[in-house]
């Protein structure tokens, strides 16, 4: 019979993977449908022209390239300062987009820190095996 707290942890542990889908659902679709809008407003900046050429139509290529443009945008100031992005794109990149984008990379983030100590507590407390 498992305790109260071992199931506790499973049922946190499932909802932490559906959360972390949610996420990485919500950056694909983004990924998918406004990769024309991402290219017209982020044109100037490097680190975008630079995946525009490798970008097709994989998932894995797609995640890849929101979360790039993800950190670019988290890290703006440190983005702008190395010239990785230009300061006129991410002014004119339209505000919902841009919240979207770091919305859904910042809880990507934060979930996969949640995860991680979520594994090491399970691994401690012998909850994993």
């Amino acid at each position: 019979m498992r305790s109260d707290i071992e199931i506790l942890f499973l049922l946190s542990g499932l909802v932490l993977i559906a959360l972390i889908l949610l996420a990485s659902l919500t950056l694909l679709f983004v990924a998918y449908f406004f990769a024309r809008d991402i290219f017209k407003y982020l044109g100037r900046s490097p680190a975008v022209t630079a995946r525009k050429r490798a970008l097709g139509w994989e998932p894995i290529g797609r995640f890849l390239f929101i979360s790039n443009v993800g950190t670019l945008l988290i890290f703006s100031r440190k983005s702008i300062r190395s010239g990785e992005l230009d300061a006129k794109d991410y002014e004119t990149l339209p505000a919902g987009l841009r919240r979207i984008i770091l919305f859904s990379n910042g809880m990507m983030l934060v979930l996969s820190a949640i995860a991680i100590v979520g594994v090491v507590l399970g691994k401690v407390n012998g909850w994993l095996s």
